[in-house]
């Protein structure tokens, strides 16, 4: 039999394990409930990007100067998500001015068709 010491040692650390997992099943439905932000969310290629089908009354009106351009302009861009117009602008803080719009090619992820595609919709 255990002393009474033992028991006491036995109990409260049964209580923590018991605490551990009903905080773990807490968390558990507390991330199943939680409403989900688009920064959440990572695309993959097996799905369908919706600005690859976005309509032309949504593109901007005038060409993006991709020199001047903020992140809402980049964005506003098909086949750039914010993580690559983010890029842009890091790459054009580090390196300075873009001197042609073929440097673009030199960001991961933009390489030379998407360039092609985003030719009309850009201008230095």
């Amino acid at each position: 039999m255990f002393t009474k010491k033992e028991k006491n040692i036995i109990l409260v650390v049964a209580l923590i394990l018991l605490l551990g997992a009903v905080g773990f099943v807490i968390r558990k439905v507390i991330n199943k409930q939680r409403i989900l932000r688009s920064s959440d969310i990572k695309m993959k290629n097996t799905f369908q990007r919706e600005d690859e089908n976005r309509e032309e009354s949504t593109l901007p009106g005038k060409p993006v100067n991709i020199n001047t351009a903020g992140l809402m302009e980049f964005e506003a861009l098909p086949y750039l998500g914010m993580e690559r117009s983010k890029d842009i602008i890091e790459y054009r803080d580090k390196n300075g001015p873009f001197k042609s719009l073929d440097e673009l090619t030199n960001i991961s992820g933009i390489g030379p068709k998407t360039l092609d595609k985003l030719k009309p919709l850009i201008t230095l």
